[in-house]
């Protein structure tokens, strides 16, 4: 199946997550009307760029949906927790299943800068 991309927007750390009981960030793609949030990246440092490997549509999660402000900067909080083992390459099949994740789309992206 291929995904043909030609309008997407980008939510760099805009998810809070718990993962195995810890607070983490992640970014999210916004792809037709769909939120994708990406669980991991494939980097190329030398081409500067980054692919989505991993992503989980956010309407297979519960959560809840926000407007950013000053004191919080994320649009989307999980309100359950996800298993380490999707971000550290570990999940089987099965439970990359039961969780809903997809290979990501075939998009490029460049890399992040660092914050200063």
């Amino acid at each position: 199946m291929s995904l043909k991309v030609s309008r997407f927007q980008v939510h760099e750390d805009a998810v809070q997550a718990n993962v195995a009981g810890r607070i983490c960030s992640l970014s999210a793609l916004e792809i037709g009307g769909e939120v994708l949030i990406v669980l991991t990246w494939l980097g190329n440092r030398e081409a500067g760029l980054r692919r989505p490997e991993y992503v989980l549509p956010l309407a297979s999660v519960v959560h809840q949906t926000r407007e950013p402000d000053a004191r919080s900067p994320y649009r989307w909080i999980l309100t359950g927790t996800l298993p380490m083992s999707l971000f550290d390459g570990s999940a089987s099949r099965q439970v990359r299943r039961q969780h809903g994740v997809n290979p990501g789309p075939a998009i490029n992206l460049p890399l992040p800068t660092p914050a200063s």
